[in-house]
Protein backbone atom coordinates (compact mmCIF):
# COMPACT_ATOMS: atom_id res chain seq x y z
CA UNK A 1 0.00 0.00 0.00
CA UNK A 2 1.42 3.37 -1.56
CA UNK A 3 1.39 6.22 0.87
CA UNK A 4 -0.18 9.83 0.61
CA UNK A 5 1.48 12.81 1.48
CA UNK A 6 -0.38 15.02 4.02
CA UNK A 7 -2.21 17.70 3.38
CA UNK A 8 -0.59 21.08 3.22
CA UNK A 9 -0.90 23.33 7.00
CA UNK A 10 -3.99 25.19 7.16
CA UNK A 11 -3.01 27.61 9.83
CA UNK A 12 0.39 29.38 11.04
CA UNK A 13 0.74 27.35 14.39
CA UNK A 14 0.73 23.76 12.48
CA UNK A 15 4.13 22.53 13.90
CA UNK A 16 2.66 22.27 17.42
CA UNK A 17 1.81 19.28 18.97
CA UNK A 18 0.33 18.56 22.79
CA UNK A 19 3.23 16.90 24.50
CA UNK A 20 3.08 13.40 26.00
CA UNK A 21 2.99 14.38 29.51
CA UNK A 22 0.18 17.13 29.43
CA UNK A 23 -1.85 14.21 27.88
CA UNK A 24 -0.96 12.13 30.66
CA UNK A 25 -1.62 14.61 33.29
CA UNK A 26 -5.08 14.70 31.70
CA UNK A 27 -5.98 11.29 31.43
CA UNK A 28 -9.14 9.71 33.29
CA UNK A 29 -8.36 6.54 32.15
CA UNK A 30 -6.02 4.61 29.17
CA UNK A 31 -9.19 2.73 27.69
CA UNK A 32 -12.60 2.32 27.37
CA UNK A 33 -12.99 -0.76 29.70
CA UNK A 34 -10.81 0.15 32.80
CA UNK A 35 -13.00 2.59 33.06
CA UNK A 36 -16.33 1.24 32.60
CA UNK A 37 -19.96 2.19 30.71
CA UNK A 38 -21.05 3.66 34.34
CA UNK A 39 -17.44 5.30 34.55
CA UNK A 40 -17.97 6.91 31.42
CA UNK A 41 -21.32 8.34 31.85
CA UNK A 42 -20.17 10.06 35.06
CA UNK A 43 -17.12 11.33 32.92
CA UNK A 44 -19.24 12.82 30.27
CA UNK A 45 -21.82 14.23 32.99
CA UNK A 46 -18.86 15.88 34.87
CA UNK A 47 -17.11 17.33 31.83
CA UNK A 48 -19.96 19.14 30.15
CA UNK A 49 -21.65 19.46 33.06
CA UNK A 50 -21.80 23.45 31.99
CA UNK A 51 -22.85 22.43 28.47
CA UNK A 52 -25.71 19.73 28.33
CA UNK A 53 -28.01 20.44 26.03
CA UNK A 54 -31.33 21.06 26.60
CA UNK A 55 -33.44 18.03 28.55
CA UNK A 56 -36.67 18.66 26.67
CA UNK A 57 -36.60 17.84 22.31
CA UNK A 58 -38.84 17.98 19.50
CA UNK A 59 -40.31 15.19 17.24
CA UNK A 60 -40.80 16.26 13.78
CA UNK A 61 -43.75 14.00 12.52
CA UNK A 62 -41.63 13.49 9.22
CA UNK A 63 -39.23 10.91 11.65
CA UNK A 64 -36.35 13.42 12.39
CA UNK A 65 -35.61 13.74 16.87
CA UNK A 66 -34.93 17.75 17.20
CA UNK A 67 -32.35 18.00 20.36
CA UNK A 68 -31.59 21.78 21.78
CA UNK A 69 -28.38 23.44 22.89
CA UNK A 70 -28.06 26.94 23.46
CA UNK A 71 -24.74 26.10 25.20
CA UNK A 72 -23.25 25.34 21.46
CA UNK A 73 -23.91 28.44 20.42
CA UNK A 74 -21.44 29.76 22.77
CA UNK A 75 -18.87 27.35 21.82
CA UNK A 76 -15.39 28.87 20.78
CA UNK A 77 -14.88 28.32 16.77
CA UNK A 78 -11.45 28.99 14.82
CA UNK A 79 -9.49 30.32 17.14
CA UNK A 80 -7.08 32.28 15.00
CA UNK A 81 -4.13 32.09 17.31
CA UNK A 82 -4.87 28.99 19.74
CA UNK A 83 -5.66 25.30 19.65
CA UNK A 84 -7.48 23.81 22.17
CA UNK A 85 -6.04 20.45 21.67
CA UNK A 86 -2.70 21.77 21.44
CA UNK A 87 -3.21 23.67 24.86
CA UNK A 88 -4.54 21.00 26.58
CA UNK A 89 -7.66 22.47 26.99
CA UNK A 90 -10.00 19.27 26.13
CA UNK A 91 -11.91 17.01 28.40
CA UNK A 92 -9.87 14.07 30.32
CA UNK A 93 -8.47 10.86 27.68
CA UNK A 94 -11.02 7.97 28.47
CA UNK A 95 -9.05 5.77 26.28
CA UNK A 96 -5.56 6.14 24.94
CA UNK A 97 -3.39 4.19 22.37
CA UNK A 98 0.21 4.74 20.90
CA UNK A 99 0.82 5.67 16.69
CA UNK A 100 3.92 5.23 14.80
CA UNK A 101 6.40 8.33 15.33
CA UNK A 102 5.77 8.90 19.00
CA UNK A 103 2.25 9.96 18.62
CA UNK A 104 -1.23 9.36 20.19
CA UNK A 105 -4.55 9.23 19.45
CA UNK A 106 -7.23 9.36 22.40
CA UNK A 107 -11.20 9.53 23.30
CA UNK A 108 -12.78 12.32 25.38
CA UNK A 109 -16.01 13.35 25.76
CA UNK A 110 -17.60 16.25 23.94
CA UNK A 111 -17.30 19.56 26.08
CA UNK A 112 -20.64 20.59 23.99
CA UNK A 113 -22.65 17.43 23.61
CA UNK A 114 -24.97 16.21 21.41
CA UNK A 115 -26.47 13.50 23.60
CA UNK A 116 -26.01 13.77 27.30
CA UNK A 117 -26.47 11.09 30.24
CA UNK A 118 -29.83 12.93 31.67
CA UNK A 119 -30.64 10.84 34.38
CA UNK A 120 -33.82 8.86 34.31
CA UNK A 121 -36.68 11.00 34.54
CA UNK A 122 -39.02 13.69 32.24
CA UNK A 123 -35.86 14.40 30.04
CA UNK A 124 -37.03 13.88 26.69
CA UNK A 125 -33.94 14.79 24.85
CA UNK A 126 -32.16 12.19 23.63
CA UNK A 127 -29.96 10.33 26.29
CA UNK A 128 -26.28 9.18 25.62
CA UNK A 129 -22.62 9.57 25.59
CA UNK A 130 -20.98 12.22 23.06
CA UNK A 131 -16.91 11.45 22.37
CA UNK A 132 -14.34 12.61 20.33
CA UNK A 133 -11.76 10.86 19.03
CA UNK A 134 -8.25 13.01 18.83
CA UNK A 135 -6.42 11.56 16.21
CA UNK A 136 -2.77 13.37 16.56
CA UNK A 137 -0.80 15.04 19.08
CA UNK A 138 0.48 16.91 16.43
CA UNK A 139 -1.56 19.99 14.66
CA UNK A 140 -0.67 18.74 11.20
CA UNK A 141 -0.89 15.19 12.35
CA UNK A 142 -4.10 12.81 11.87
CA UNK A 143 -6.08 10.81 9.95
CA UNK A 144 -6.21 12.99 6.73
CA UNK A 145 -3.42 11.76 4.78
CA UNK A 146 -2.34 9.39 7.08
CA UNK A 147 0.59 6.48 6.14
CA UNK A 148 -0.85 2.51 6.20
CA UNK A 149 0.17 1.77 10.00
CA UNK A 150 -0.90 5.36 11.53
CA UNK A 151 -4.30 5.17 9.64
CA UNK A 152 -4.99 1.80 10.50
CA UNK A 153 -4.31 2.09 14.04
CA UNK A 154 -6.56 5.44 14.15
CA UNK A 155 -9.63 3.83 12.87
CA UNK A 156 -8.84 0.18 14.30
CA UNK A 157 -9.82 2.81 17.46
CA UNK A 158 -12.59 4.09 16.26
CA UNK A 159 -13.90 0.94 15.76
CA UNK A 160 -13.18 -0.40 18.64
CA UNK A 161 -15.45 2.35 20.46
CA UNK A 162 -17.88 2.10 18.42
CA UNK A 163 -17.96 -1.88 19.61
CA UNK A 164 -17.41 -1.04 23.34
CA UNK A 165 -20.60 1.57 23.18
CA UNK A 166 -22.97 -0.84 21.23
CA UNK A 167 -21.65 -4.10 23.62
CA UNK A 168 -21.22 -2.41 27.06
CA UNK A 169 -24.34 0.06 26.65
CA UNK A 170 -26.22 -0.51 29.79
CA UNK A 171 -30.13 -1.50 30.23
CA UNK A 172 -31.82 2.46 30.30
CA UNK A 173 -30.52 1.68 26.20
CA UNK A 174 -33.05 0.20 24.00
CA UNK A 175 -32.03 -3.15 22.20
CA UNK A 176 -31.23 -2.41 18.91
CA UNK A 177 -30.50 -5.73 17.06
CA UNK A 178 -27.31 -7.72 17.07
CA UNK A 179 -24.23 -7.84 15.14
CA UNK A 180 -22.77 -10.12 12.64
CA UNK A 181 -21.84 -12.32 15.52
CA UNK A 182 -24.63 -12.68 17.64
CA UNK A 183 -23.66 -10.12 20.27
CA UNK A 184 -26.76 -7.79 21.30
CA UNK A 185 -26.47 -4.43 20.62
CA UNK A 186 -27.97 -1.63 23.09
CA UNK A 187 -28.42 2.19 21.59
CA UNK A 188 -27.77 3.28 18.38
CA UNK A 189 -24.15 4.15 17.60
CA UNK A 190 -22.95 6.80 14.79
CA UNK A 191 -19.22 7.58 13.57
CA UNK A 192 -18.57 11.14 11.59
CA UNK A 193 -15.96 13.11 10.56
CA UNK A 194 -16.28 16.54 10.15
CA UNK A 195 -13.82 19.33 9.05
CA UNK A 196 -14.26 22.68 8.72
CA UNK A 197 -16.41 25.73 10.72
CA UNK A 198 -18.74 25.75 7.89
CA UNK A 199 -19.87 21.99 8.24
CA UNK A 200 -19.98 22.41 12.09
CA UNK A 201 -16.12 21.37 12.82
CA UNK A 202 -15.59 24.25 15.49
CA UNK A 203 -11.56 22.59 16.03
CA UNK A 204 -9.31 22.49 13.31
CA UNK A 205 -6.84 19.96 15.07
CA UNK A 206 -7.73 16.61 13.28
CA UNK A 207 -10.47 14.49 14.92
CA UNK A 208 -13.36 11.90 14.62
CA UNK A 209 -17.45 12.11 17.03
CA UNK A 210 -18.80 8.46 18.22
CA UNK A 211 -21.58 8.96 19.28
CA UNK A 212 -24.51 6.49 21.31
CA UNK A 213 -27.85 7.67 21.60
CA UNK A 214 -30.98 5.73 23.00
CA UNK A 215 -32.72 6.82 19.47
CA UNK A 216 -32.09 5.43 15.85
CA UNK A 217 -30.99 7.83 13.62
CA UNK A 218 -32.53 8.26 10.49
CA UNK A 219 -30.83 8.14 7.68
CA UNK A 220 -29.14 4.13 8.36
CA UNK A 221 -32.21 2.55 7.14
CA UNK A 222 -32.29 4.57 3.74
CA UNK A 223 -28.80 3.40 3.01
CA UNK A 224 -30.14 -0.27 2.69
CA UNK A 225 -28.83 -1.57 -0.40
CA UNK A 226 -26.69 1.88 -1.13
CA UNK A 227 -23.27 0.43 -1.52
CA UNK A 228 -24.83 -2.44 -4.23
CA UNK A 229 -26.46 0.22 -5.82
CA UNK A 230 -23.04 2.21 -6.03
CA UNK A 231 -20.96 -0.88 -7.33
CA UNK A 232 -23.81 -1.72 -9.67
CA UNK A 233 -23.48 2.03 -11.21
CA UNK A 234 -19.42 2.02 -11.71
CA UNK A 235 -17.83 2.76 -14.42
CA UNK A 236 -14.39 3.76 -14.86
CA UNK A 237 -13.87 7.63 -15.40
CA UNK A 238 -15.78 7.70 -11.30
CA UNK A 239 -13.28 5.77 -9.84
CA UNK A 240 -11.39 7.55 -7.29
CA UNK A 241 -9.15 4.83 -5.67
CA UNK A 242 -8.71 1.42 -4.70
CA UNK A 243 -6.59 -0.14 -2.11
CA UNK A 244 -5.83 -3.69 -2.05
CA UNK A 245 -8.89 -4.97 -3.92
CA UNK A 246 -10.75 -4.47 -0.48
CA UNK A 247 -11.98 -0.65 -0.30
CA UNK A 248 -12.97 1.33 -3.05
CA UNK A 249 -13.76 5.31 -3.81
CA UNK A 250 -16.21 6.15 -6.29
CA UNK A 251 -18.33 8.96 -7.10
CA UNK A 252 -21.60 8.12 -8.04
CA UNK A 253 -23.94 8.96 -11.29
CA UNK A 254 -26.01 10.31 -8.54
CA UNK A 255 -23.78 12.79 -7.28
CA UNK A 256 -25.67 15.77 -5.49
CA UNK A 257 -22.54 18.17 -4.88
CA UNK A 258 -19.23 18.63 -6.34
CA UNK A 259 -16.46 16.09 -4.58
CA UNK A 260 -19.38 13.76 -3.09
CA UNK A 261 -18.17 10.02 -3.00
CA UNK A 262 -18.43 6.89 -1.36
CA UNK A 263 -16.22 4.42 0.15
CA UNK A 264 -16.99 1.05 -0.20
CA UNK A 265 -15.55 -1.66 2.13
CA UNK A 266 -15.12 -5.03 -0.52
CA UNK A 267 -15.49 -8.51 0.35
CA UNK A 268 -12.48 -10.51 -0.13
CA UNK A 269 -11.56 -12.65 -2.75
CA UNK A 270 -13.38 -14.22 -6.23
CA UNK A 271 -11.99 -11.15 -8.22
CA UNK A 272 -15.19 -9.06 -8.34
CA UNK A 273 -16.12 -5.98 -6.65
CA UNK A 274 -18.65 -6.60 -3.62
CA UNK A 275 -19.37 -4.86 -0.92
CA UNK A 276 -19.16 -6.66 2.09
CA UNK A 277 -21.40 -7.27 4.56
CA UNK A 278 -20.18 -6.34 8.16
CA UNK A 279 -22.82 -4.11 8.78
CA UNK A 280 -20.40 -2.18 11.54
CA UNK A 281 -16.99 -0.78 11.37
CA UNK A 282 -16.00 -3.12 14.04
CA UNK A 283 -17.37 -5.89 12.32
CA UNK A 284 -14.79 -5.62 9.12
CA UNK A 285 -11.65 -8.47 9.14
CA UNK A 286 -8.79 -7.11 10.10
CA UNK A 287 -7.09 -7.21 6.25
CA UNK A 288 -10.51 -4.91 5.64
CA UNK A 289 -10.41 -3.13 7.64
CA UNK A 290 -6.69 -1.49 7.41
CA UNK A 291 -7.90 -1.05 3.89
CA UNK A 292 -10.93 1.18 4.59
CA UNK A 293 -8.48 3.13 6.58
CA UNK A 294 -5.69 3.45 4.41
CA UNK A 295 -8.85 4.24 1.43
CA UNK A 296 -10.27 6.83 4.48
CA UNK A 297 -6.73 8.80 5.35
CA UNK A 298 -6.10 9.21 1.34
CA UNK A 299 -9.47 10.40 0.58
CA UNK A 300 -9.96 12.98 3.32
CA UNK A 301 -6.07 14.32 2.10
CA UNK A 302 -7.34 14.42 -1.07
CA UNK A 303 -10.46 16.43 -0.73
CA UNK A 304 -8.46 18.47 2.28
CA UNK A 305 -6.13 19.37 -0.50
CA UNK A 306 -8.59 20.30 -3.38
CA UNK A 307 -10.84 22.29 -1.58
CA UNK A 308 -7.73 24.01 -0.23
CA UNK A 309 -6.54 24.58 -3.53
CA UNK A 310 -10.39 26.06 -4.81
CA UNK A 311 -11.46 27.94 -1.91
CA UNK A 312 -8.40 27.95 0.57
CA UNK A 313 -10.52 26.41 3.49
CA UNK A 314 -11.92 22.70 3.33
CA UNK A 315 -15.34 21.54 4.58
CA UNK A 316 -16.74 18.31 4.81
CA UNK A 317 -19.18 15.84 6.73
CA UNK A 318 -18.24 12.17 5.78
CA UNK A 319 -20.69 9.81 7.91
CA UNK A 320 -20.58 6.23 8.16
CA UNK A 321 -23.67 4.32 7.12
CA UNK A 322 -24.05 1.22 9.28
CA UNK A 323 -26.63 -2.05 9.92
CA UNK A 324 -27.10 -5.53 9.73
CA UNK A 325 -26.31 -6.67 6.53
CA UNK A 326 -24.81 -3.44 5.23
CA UNK A 327 -21.64 -2.11 3.93
CA UNK A 328 -20.57 -0.32 6.03
CA UNK A 329 -20.54 2.50 3.56
CA UNK A 330 -18.76 6.25 4.24
CA UNK A 331 -20.13 9.05 2.40
CA UNK A 332 -18.46 12.04 1.89
CA UNK A 333 -20.81 14.91 1.85
CA UNK A 334 -18.65 18.08 1.02
CA UNK A 335 -19.79 21.92 1.62
CA UNK A 336 -19.28 22.92 -2.33
CA UNK A 337 -22.67 24.34 -3.43
CA UNK A 338 -25.13 26.29 -1.70
CA UNK A 339 -28.48 24.46 -1.31
CA UNK A 340 -30.76 25.89 -3.67
CA UNK A 341 -34.65 26.42 -2.80
CA UNK A 342 -36.20 23.81 -5.00
CA UNK A 343 -33.52 21.36 -3.26
CA UNK A 344 -35.32 21.40 -0.39
CA UNK A 345 -38.51 19.62 -1.97
CA UNK A 346 -36.50 17.28 -2.94
CA UNK A 347 -34.82 18.21 -6.58
CA UNK A 348 -31.28 18.46 -6.76
CA UNK A 349 -29.57 20.30 -8.87
CA UNK A 350 -25.44 20.07 -9.35
CA UNK A 351 -22.74 22.34 -10.60
CA UNK A 352 -20.32 19.67 -12.02
CA UNK A 353 -20.55 15.98 -13.64
CA UNK A 354 -19.30 12.88 -11.26
CA UNK A 355 -16.41 12.19 -13.97
CA UNK A 356 -15.08 15.85 -12.83
CA UNK A 357 -15.17 15.41 -9.66
CA UNK A 358 -13.68 11.68 -9.48
CA UNK A 359 -10.86 13.47 -11.69
CA UNK A 360 -10.36 16.13 -9.41
CA UNK A 361 -9.90 13.70 -6.55
CA UNK A 362 -8.00 11.32 -8.65
CA UNK A 363 -5.69 14.39 -9.31
CA UNK A 364 -5.26 15.55 -5.53
CA UNK A 365 -4.28 11.94 -4.59
CA UNK A 366 -1.22 12.38 -6.18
Amino acid sequence: MSESPPPEAASGFAARRLSRAALERNTAATSLARLGFAGLQELCRRAAADHPPDPHAADDPRGLPVAYSEARATRPIGEADACAVCDGRTCPAADVIDLPGDDAAWLTPNLYPIVYPFAPGPARAPRGVHLVHWSSLRHDGGLAGADPRTAAAIVAQWARAEEWLLHHADAAFPESGAGGDGRVHRGHCGLVKNRGRRVGGSVEHDHQHVLLADVPFAEPPQARGLAEAVLRDLVPDRVVDEVDGRALVVVPSFMRRPLHAFLVPLAPGGGTRRAARAGWLHHLDDDGRDAFALALARLAGAVTREMQRRSGEPAFNMILHTGLGQAPLLELRPSTQPLGGFEHLGLYLCEERPETSAGRLRDALG
